[in-house]
């Protein structure tokens, strides 16, 4: 069954509003209470270490080296995990899930949390790099963001959800794009190229899937192809996409009248 559940964030940078994240997983949900329990088995030292990468996909790792006594938490939390779930996978897609919960809810923290916590279980789980960029770009943090959301789309192998993946990867590039300055240039085209390059493999996976022609048709306002950008919202419509804000079909229409 095609399934698709709206998880669409939005994050605004002066007057660019980010529209993130699609992802529909047929998971269970289940609650680990495993952070309490964590804090309360380390060293004091390890605690404070705990505390600030906690908030940072991969606790921080590799760039910050894990201590030993959080390395034997997290080799405890594996085992106990896996016995309480049944596998590693299992218990990894179930604290994406509420991870995922925790995104829709603006509760970043422990969003990030929950994917730290499934990431330990399964290092090659792309919902979870998907998750740290949804963390990420809520923060601002675009430049991280897409790097852990280019990994979610290495790893992706469900291909409903891969034409959402980048989709989304499509709306940070040219979010990150639209807010560099003016003596970056260069690097400005290169994100609106791998933007266009992401949302022309999302419809080539499902022409028919409205929220790629969507937010492709705001990528190239901000491209200044205004054209395109018509053909766009044009589709977009047929498809019965989510409405456009009111004010970006008036500064396109500033721009260029709407084709008839």
């Amino acid at each position: 069954m095609r399934h698709v559940s709206s998880m669409m964030e939005v994050l605004t940078n002066g007057e660019h509003k980010v529209r993130l994240l699609r992802l529909t997983m047929r998971l269970s949900c289940g609650l680990l209470e495993w952070g309490i329990i964590f804090l309360l088995a380390a060293s004091p030292i390890a605690r404070a270490q705990a505390d600030a990468t906690e908030s940072l996909p991969m606790f921080g790792q590799p760039k910050i080296t894990r201590p030993d006594d959080l390395k034997k938490n997290d080799e405890a939390f594996i085992r106990d995990s896996t016995l309480r779930f049944g596998s590693r996978q299992a218990g990894s897609n179930t604290l994406a899930t509420q991870g995922w919960a925790a995104v829709r809810s603006r509760q970043a923290d422990l969003a990030m949390q929950r994917f730290n916590q499934a990431w330990l279980l399964n290092p090659k789980n792309y919902s979870v790099f998907w998750g740290f960029g949804a963390v990420l770009s809520e923060k601002g943090k675009l430049a991280e963001a897409l790097e852990h959301l280019e990994t979610a789309r290495e790893l992706i192998q469900d291909p409903i959800q891969r034409v959402a993946l980048l989709c989304d990867l499509g709306t940070v590039h040219s979010a990150y794009a639209a807010h560099l300055p003016a003596d970056r240039q260069l690097e400005r085209a290169q994100h609106f190229v791998l933007a266009n390059s992401r949302f022309t493999e999302s419809l080539e996976n499902d022409a028919k899937f409205a929220p790629s022609w969507r937010e492709w048709a705001m990528s190239l306002y901000d491209q200044e192809r205004y054209s395109e950008a018509w053909l766009r919202v044009k589709k977009a419509r047929e498809l019965q996409a989510e409405p456009f804000p009111a004010e970006f079909i008036k500064k396109l229409s500033a721009k260029m009248p709407e084709p008839k």
